[in-house]
């Protein structure tokens, strides 16, 4: 699995005129998340690093025991490992599934439980997303499948799930090595992105988040990564293989290009409201942060008229890319 590969050369490939296929679901929330009265928007990820495959009653019942402590610690959503339950296949909703959504049910949390697909005479390697009410309300099969795993690739692309507290997407393992489903989760405005895996993936993971100012969630050996790129220190581990963090998806990464002036009226005018958390010099980015409830830093870019870093991105490839096709100059 852990195959060599240039990311730069690769997502400058795909940055000019690239797209795959792509869809949004709607998981369709019953309910909003628990308002903690903190600032900002938090949201409490659970990473179940309990290893792929194994004996399958075994591991449900190993999965069940660390989603108990998932949602006795307040999580919002945690996500199993690829394939945790062995490599027996199964339709959705099945056994697997089924046995998992009464743990989403009974914490009110967002679980993500891959397994191994059955669907007519395909196999996939899918991952179920299953809301607080216990239904599955999506799912991602994996794009790349790995060599050897007897396996249908996915036609569906990158997926997003708007979830009651953000915007997630899925990638799994070998997806990993492809940049260009990265790219398209950022295309596509994920906040979090969730990686279940067989190994860890290291650097590239911590790239992409700091590419891309999403966060990332591995679930293989264990970590979780800031819009930053950088590791997570604020994790708690409750038990051995599981990883809990609270993660502000109003935190806001943006360019001091068009904004230096507008940032510093934001910063100054609303007192106390929201700070720069950090300011990075060789990047020209403000990373902003609300520290007042009910203020929100997204909010106050509309009003301030500043784009976030990833909206500048955007916008710039787009209009660029315009022009670009019509012979002018920028």
């Amino acid at each position: 699995m852990f195959v060599k590969f240039s990311i730069l050369s690769t997502v400058a490939a795909f940055f000019v005129n690239y797209s795959i296929f792509a869809t949004t679901e709607n998981a369709s929330p019953p309910s909003p998340p628990v308002n903690r009265g903190e600032a900002g928007k938090k949201v409490t990820v659970a990473a179940i690093c309990i290893g792929t495959g194994g004996d399958h009653d075994e591991k449900v019942k190993q999965a069940i025991d660390y989603l108990n402590t998932a949602g006795q610690n307040k999580a919002d959503i945690a996500c199993l490992p690829e394939e945790f339950a062995g490599f027996n296949a199964e339709p959705i909703p099945g056994p697997t599934t089924n046995a998992i959504a009464k743990l989403a049910c009974q914490y009110n949390m967002y679980v993500i439980c891959p397994i191994r697909e059955q669907a007519g005479d395909k196999q996939y390697n899918t991952a179920v997303l299953i809301n607080r009410k216990g239904e599955v309300v999506g799912s991602y099969r994996k794009v790349f499948v790995y060599w050897g795993e007897g396996l249908t690739p996915s036609k569906g692309g990158v997926k997003i799930f708007d979830t009651d507290f953000g915007k997630i997407s899925i990638l799994t393992c070998f997806d990993l090595n492809f940049a260009e489903l990265w790219y398209e989760a950022d295309a596509l405005d994920a906040e979090i992105v969730f990686w279940p895996s067989a190994y860890g993936g290291g650097m590239p993971l911590n790239a992409y988040a700091m590419l891309y100012h999403y966060y990332i969630v591995p679930v293989g050996w264990g970590n979780i990564i800031d819009i930053t790129g950088e590791n997570m220190k604020d994790v708690i581990k409750p038990k051995d293989g599981m990883f809990i963090a609270t993660l502000d998806l109003d935190r806001t990464l943006i360019h001091t290009n068009f904004n230096t002036e507008k940032v510093a009226k934001l910063l100054e005018e609303p007192k106390d409201e929201v700070v720069q958390e950090h300011y990075y010099d060789m990047e020209s980015w403000y990373l902003l942060k609300s520290v007042k409830p009910g203020v929100s830093v997204r909010e106050l870019c509309k009003k301030y008229e500043i784009e976030t870093l990833r909206q500048y991105q955007h916008r710039s490839r787009r209009q660029i890319n315009e022009v670009r096709e019509t012979g002018g100059i920028i």
